[in-house]
């Protein structure tokens, strides 16, 4: 009974910490101004991140010189050829991408055929779209700056259907990375959570099974 005790002490603990996290997050956001509601990623940027593996190849050994890296963001790209290899690549169904830079502006424009469903268009417009375009985007350049000398960067991405614009993101280097940083921090705290539940589940079943016997 002691252990039960003291394991469900610690769970409460952890419990406290966890939202103490939370909170301080929250308040962060509030004072920058910044949107709470955050999504995982949709399938067409999990194809985009499994495809965009491909980068990586092209990537030399983390200890080379600072100075043989590529001056912009756009000389990394033609030299690598990565502007050919995301030239009218398909991501869905009616989707094709395309990504291009200029000097340190990554460019990605992604086009939706005539053909293409509500359905899909959905995927990219509203809050959720714009979120789906932050990931992809954020994804990109976060794999792409760190291999050239840029001091900076940005990336822009668009949605067309025929000429229609169907939506636009913009976010530079620094909004990015937190970009990412605060999804890997919330994937971190549902699988703490996840912990938790089971680590509480277990406590309760040795607690149930514990009455048991004393009866």
């Amino acid at each position: 009974m002691e252990e039960n005790k003291e394991l469900k002490a610690s769970t409460e603990a952890k419990r406290q910490k966890k939202a103490e996290r939370r909170d301080a997050k929250a308040a962060r956001k509030e004072a920058n101004k910044e949107e709470e509601k955050k999504t995982r990623p949709n399938n067409i940027v999990l194809a985009i991140m499994i495809f965009g593996v491909l980068i990586i190849m092209f990537a030399f050994a983390g200890g080379y010189n600072y100075f043989s890296k590529p001056a912009t963001i756009e000389k990394y790209v033609k030299d690598n050829g990565i502007d050919q290899m995301y030239n009218d690549v398909p991501v869905s169904e009616h989707t094709k991408m395309k990504l291009r830079a200029e000097k340190n502006t990554l460019k990605i424009w992604l086009n939706v055929d005539e053909e293409a469903s509500e359905e899909e268009l959905k995927q990219y417009q509203g809050e959720e779209g714009t979120e789906t375009l932050k990931n992809m985007g954020a994804y990109f350049l976060t794999s792409i700056k760190p291999q050239t000398r840029a001091f900076g960067g940005e990336v822009k991405i668009k949605v067309k259907k025929g000429d229609e614009s169907i939506n636009y993101v913009k976010m530079s280097y620094s909004d990015a990375k937190k970009f990412i940083k605060e999804l890997e921090d919330e994937e971190e705290d549902e699988a703490d959570d996840a912990a938790d539940a089971g680590a509480e589940a277990e406590a309760d079943a040795d607690a149930d099974a514990s009455e048991t016997e004393g009866e």
